[in-house]
């Protein structure tokens, strides 16, 4: 639970405000932007990294110059001649990769017209957009405006140098299949086509949309996150639920005292419809309530509002939920909704942590003098209950899960006895299960696929759920989770075979299959479902009806090594949120240290300290290589499985193709970590000759680094999935490899200078 309240401070920058129109934007920080040293000028690293997301007319746009100036830059840099530009760059589904990509290029002015949003539009986003200011580093780099100039004559020999590196990548390059085009081949059914697959199950298996906007999904009124062919999929896994954010004061109206929105109408609509659309495969829609949500303290600013609010935490104030007025709003306003829209599945509910709700939702009761006197546990039951009676008032047979999420083990055992009997109850399966890796013995806080679940914490929650009569539901990662967030599905077959059947001794009344990553329709899916009582025989069978008896063993025993392999990953919520696996090969080498933290699932820069987490370094390096050798090894039992076979030919390349591009992110991780580890240590070294063994060692990290982008760079370019996460949309790009291969030559030569310099041969 400990890193619950670490993050609590990255938690209350969140909220959805009374009115977006009247955000501002975060404060721009005094630090510099980290440079990429690799390119001859800014300007050209805007270019690079933009090319393949925005028009050349913008390029020039914000650069104030010509087209042809821009095309001048590009071509001297050897990049192609622009293809058309994906508008879905521009768009809320895919703004966020614009927005990463620039944050160290370009002020606040020269980045909203990019994204074509306002100020206050990217300040709303930055708040509510599932924590995006947080896993930006919560600061902005002080960035001057970005402006043409001509190149000098050594910028240009710089341009020279990338333009003939970037020959090199040419025998590895291949047709590229555009991002997103897994969303255009979702969405090229019609919209009035009957399913050919209904979901039929007692169990509720609920998940989130692979295509999903986390942000405001509600104002689409084409439902894009819910493409028709993607809700097939699901329901032939067995899926009877999808879930997704919503914040309640977005589909109410205001009133004089609590905020609401104009545009509520619209939500509700577009609401109906998506509803209307799931239903036909079975599948009902679920909201994330995190209520009631605080707002900006500028909104209580009549003595009326004034009377309402609570505890406050920087620019955020809670409504108080022990003024009954808070409390009948709160469950009037669920009501509502529930009424206006018709076969809503229900709500899941986090009460005591993401962002700031009641005055006990972060532990700061104490600072309310109408909830000082009140057991926390009671605020939060109350909340809980107050939306479970909304809900049921507007329509009886809508559920309410709730999720102990944020609560320690005595708040629990004090709210679960006092929740409405018509709730159910849910907890993360392998939350504090003991763990020990490399000798590091930790426990697991979520977000764990290669920890197996369930752990003494859920087991304990649900046993006190059982005994009031609550039916129970666990959370767990069947696809994927922070442990790798830019691949659809990790292929341990064996650890989702073994955590279903353990499970199923815990009679689950349901299960949700992932957070805001995982909701691919992955043969995970399908795993998890059938898997009976023995392992070994479900995953056979399975196996064969997918890919042939003869190829079924093989298979096995590529998920079998994989599964083994993944159970060395070096866990802990550190290295999950930290880690630079999700940016994997694109997450530049630097000579010098950028003195820039990893943020949360974010940019990684070279911040090894917190990469790493608990475990020495020397052995997070050591856990990271033996996960990727166990994928390599796995690979050829797969190959192996293909040769045999023509059932599933086509299945089993993309499977391979997959497994090699994990291999060789966490292959990628390895050598990152290595080369930062000998960096700062050559750094600091005074002894000349181990300073040389430094150097050598970086050198060779580098090489084996370039080896993996040209390896990489054909699967990523024939697999638009690959760097993708809904939440995060995309971590890179196959232009990013391409940068990251340049960067590694200028790394690589400025080493071979100091190597000339020393006279090392």
């Amino acid at each position: 639970m400990k890193h619950i309240y670490s993050l609590v401070f990255f938690f209350i920058l969140n909220g959805v405000t009374y009115a977006q129109e009247h955000l501002s934007l975060p404060t721009v920080s005094q630090r510099e932007p980290l440079a990429a040293e690799w390119f001859p000028s800014t300007e050209h690293a805007f270019i690079w990294r933009n090319w393949t997301v925005l028009p050349k007319e913008e390029i020039a746009r914000t650069l104030s110059a010509t087209t042809k100036q821009v095309e001048k830059l590009a071509h001297d840099m050897g990049l192609k001649k622009q293809a058309d530009i994906n508008p879905v760059w521009r768009s809320p589904k895919g703004y966020i990769t614009v927005l990463r990509r620039n944050w160290h290029l370009l002020p606040y002015e020269q980045l909203t017209p990019l994204i074509n949003m306002t100020s206050a539009q990217l300040a709303w986003r930055l708040i509510d957009d599932d924590y995006l200011y947080t896993k930006l580093g919560a600061t902005k780099p002080i960035c001057k405006p970005l402006r043409y100039h001509k190149p000098t004559k050594e910028e240009n020999k710089k341009a020279r140098h990338i333009c003939s590196w970037l020959k090199e990548l040419s025998p590895y390059e291949s047709n590229e299949n555009p991002r997103f085009s897994f969303f255009r081949e979702i969405t090229s059914q019609e919209t009035d086509t009957q399913p050919k697959v209904k979901s039929e199950e007692d169990r509720l298996n609920i998940v989130s949309s692979y295509c999903a906007e986390f942000g405001d999904p509600l104002l689409d009124s084409t439902c894009s996150s819910f493409p028709h062919i993607l809700l097939q999929r699901l329901a032939s896994k067995g899926i009877n639920g999808i879930w997704f954010h919503a914040s309640l004061q977005t589909l109410i109206p205001s009133d004089s005292l609590f905020p609401g929105s104009t545009q509520w109408d619209e939500r509700l609509k577009n609401l109906q419809k998506l509803i209307d659309r799931t239903a036909k495969y079975g599948i009902r829609i679920y909201l994330y309530a995190n209520e009631p949500r605080a707002t900006q303290a500028s909104y209580f600013n009549t003595a009326e509002r004034q009377s309402v609010a609570g505890v406050k935490e920087r620019q955020l104030q809670a409504f108080c939920t022990s003024d009954s007025r808070t409390i009948n709003w709160l469950r009037d306003s669920w009501a509502f909704v529930f009424s206006h829209v018709h076969g809503l599945g229900g709500v899941f509910t986090i009460t005591a942590s993401e962002n700031l709700t009641s005055c006990a939702s972060h532990g700061g009761q104490k600072n309310c003098p109408r909830c000082a006197g009140r057991e926390p546990a009671d605020i939060i039951a109350e909340v809980n209950n107050t939306i479970v009676q909304g809900v049921k008032q507007g329509d009886s047979h809508a559920k309410v899960i709730v999720w102990d999420w944020g609560w320690s083990t005595p708040m629990a055992e004090a709210i679960i006895p006092q929740l409405d009997k018509r709730c159910s109850f849910m907890s993360v399966s392998e939350w504090s299960l003991p763990i020990e890796r490399g000798g590091v013995q930790t426990t697991v806080g979520e977000y764990a696929v290669s920890a197996v679940g369930p752990g003494p914490r859920a087991r304990h929650h649900w046993e006190i759920a059982h005994r009031c009569g609550l039916p129970v539901m666990a959370k767990i990662q069947v696809n994927t989770s922070w442990e790798l967030g830019c691949v659809p599905a990790i292929p341990v077959m064996n650890l989702i075979a073994t955590h279903a059947r353990r499970l199923a001794r815990e009679k689950m009344n349901g299960i949700m299959f992932c957070w805001s990553l995982g909701g691919y329709p992955s043969d995970n899916m399908s795993i998890f479902r059938e898997t009976l009582e023995d392992t070994t025989k479900s995953l056979l069978q399975f196996a064969a009806k997918r890919y042939g008896a003869t190829a079924a063993p093989m298979v096995c025993e590529a998920w079998k090594k994989f599964s083994k392999a993944f159970s060395h990953f070096p866990y802990h919520i550190r290295t999950l949120y930290k880690g630079p696996q999700h940016s994997a090969p694109a997450n530049p080498f630097y000579i010098n240290p950028t003195l820039w933290h990893a943020t949360m699932v974010g940019i990684p820069y070279d911040d090894i300290e917190s990469w790493r987490g608990p475990y020495p370094t020397k052995t997070y390096i050591k856990l990271m290589r033996e996960v990727a050798y166990g994928f390599d090894d796995g690979i050829r039992s797969l190959q192996n499985a293909q040769r045999t076979t023509t059932r599933g030919e086509a299945q089993l390349s993309i499977d391979i193709l997959r497994a090699k591009a994990i291999q060789l992110i966490y292959k990628s991780v390895a050598n990152q970590a290595e080369f930062t580890y000998h960096r700062n240590l050559w750094l600091t070294q005074k002894d000349s000759t181990t300073s040389d063994d430094h150097l050598r060692i970086m050198l060779s990290c580098v090489d084996s680094e370039l080896d993996i982008v040209c390896e990489l760079l054909p699967i990523v370019q024939a697999d638009p999935t690959l760097g993708y996460e809904s939440s995060n949309q995309y971590y890179f790009l196959p232009q990013d490899l391409r940068e990251k291969y340049i960067n590694l030559r200028f790394v690589e030569q400025e080493l071979r200078k100091l190597y000339k310099q020393k006279g090392i041969r």
